[in-house]
């Protein structure tokens, strides 16, 4: 197995950087300003609400600059891990060329199995958050890029605008849209890459996860909404 240490390193950096970090930067430059200004500021910009008090609209979260970030660094960090031979990407965990073609079909579920598990630790530090209590985030954007890495652009674009198109005739709740999300990206990728690609049935589950562990818990997905003084 070849690991490029470098882009494993940073692959693993971009998809597992926990989105609340983002806001860190910034509220360290308001302190060289005012300390008490910019944290009643950041608190105030910031609020967690349940999907019962929300719903999606395109305005809001296309709005959000940490959204794009989201969507960027999850298709940059699931390029790196699975690769993409149509866009001349190589992988930075792989095989050996060599021993590729003589590989057992063990060693390549292996590996896909072993790319799958970082991309679901990533998957996992996004929508779980510990801010005073445990709170379920529904990571739209990350999945958004996360569907564009591993079932390729045809399969994530059609998925991924298709849910906003419907979004914007009935606004869903985040569980609502990560549900058709997950349904879309599953038909669109075995329809596009096939029955024998095992990314499309991982981003099906995977999108789908948060919603689980919400049902399960009991607990409502939440988002993240700027509140304007």
């Amino acid at each position: 197995m070849i690991i490029d240490l470098p882009y494993f390193i940073l692959a693993l950096a971009i998809l597992w950087f926990p989105r609340q970090w983002l806001r860190f930067g910034r509220g360290a430059t308001r302190r060289l300003r005012w300390l008490r200004r910019s944290r009643r500021h950041l608190n105030e910009q910031m609020r967690t609400r349940e999907p019962g008090e929300v719903r999606l609209t395109v305005s809001d979260e296309f709005s959000k600059p940490r959204n794009y970030i989201d969507f960027l660094r999850a298709l940059a960090g699931g390029l790196l891990i699975v690769g993409n031979s149509e866009w001349e990407i190589v992988a930075a965990i792989r095989l050996e060329a060599v021993a590729t073609d003589a590989a057992s079909g063990a060693a390549v579920t292996g590996l896909e199995y072993l790319r799958m598990g970082l991309v679901l630790v990533g998957v996992v530090i996004q929508f779980l958050r510990f801010e005073g209590r445990l709170t379920f985030y529904a990571p739209i954007f990350y999945l958004g890029g996360l569907g564009f890495a591993l079932c390729g652009l045809n399969a994530g674009l059609f998925a991924f605008i298709t849910c906003w198109i419907l979004n914007s005739a009935a606004p869903l709740l985040p569980g609502g849209f990560l549900s058709l999300y997950a349904l879309l990206i599953f038909m669109l990728g075995l329809l596009l890459r096939g029955l024998s690609d095992s990314f499309v049935l991982f981003m099906g589950a995977v999108s789908f996860l948060p919603v689980l562990v919400s049902l399960l818990a009991r607990r409502s997905l939440a988002i993240f909404v700027k509140r304007m003084k």
